[in-house]
């Protein structure tokens, strides 16, 4: 699989408030959007982790078919439960550990988890991104 890469500044990470304030000040005139200026928010799992998360998705439909449903549980019971390894994950969620490694990998390429080193051969998977904003040019 072809790694897609990101041209620098093409993402931000901050608050939702921060994103709504922004957002706002644009569309009653307060503030141009830059040309130059993120095209992705991120708000980061830890409010007070100011280092910027990358989230990027081969296209929209891989990046809704990411967020589904079953997934955005998925992320729920990791940041609720802490799972110190993917096969304690596994029967959290009644996955198949494969089947789960396979889109913890996923959810990783994509920036939504990072897998840690854990004991032994373990990885202890977390969840690095609380929401995903995404902004869509329909004229481009």
């Amino acid at each position: 699989m072809k790694k897609h890469t990101r041209k620098p500044g093409t993402f931000k990470t901050g608050s939702f408030r921060e994103f709504k304030e922004f957002t706002l000040a644009v569309v009653r005139g307060k503030r141009k959007v830059d040309p130059r200026e993120p095209k992705i928010w991120v708000e980061a799992i830890d409010s007070s982790e100011r280092r910027a998360t990358q989230v990027q998705f081969h296209s929209l439909e891989a990046g809704a078919k990411l967020l589904s449903p079953k997934n955005l549980a998925l992320l729920r019971i990791i940041a609720d439960r802490r799972p110190k390894s993917v096969s304690e994950l596994a029967i959290l969620t009644r996955r198949a550990e494969q089947n789960l490694l396979r889109t913890l990998h996923k959810m990783s390429e994509a920036g939504l988890v990072r897998l840690d080193r854990g004991e032994g051969r373990a990885y202890q998977p977390v969840v690095t991104a609380r929401t995903v904003h995404f902004e869509i040019d329909v004229l481009g």
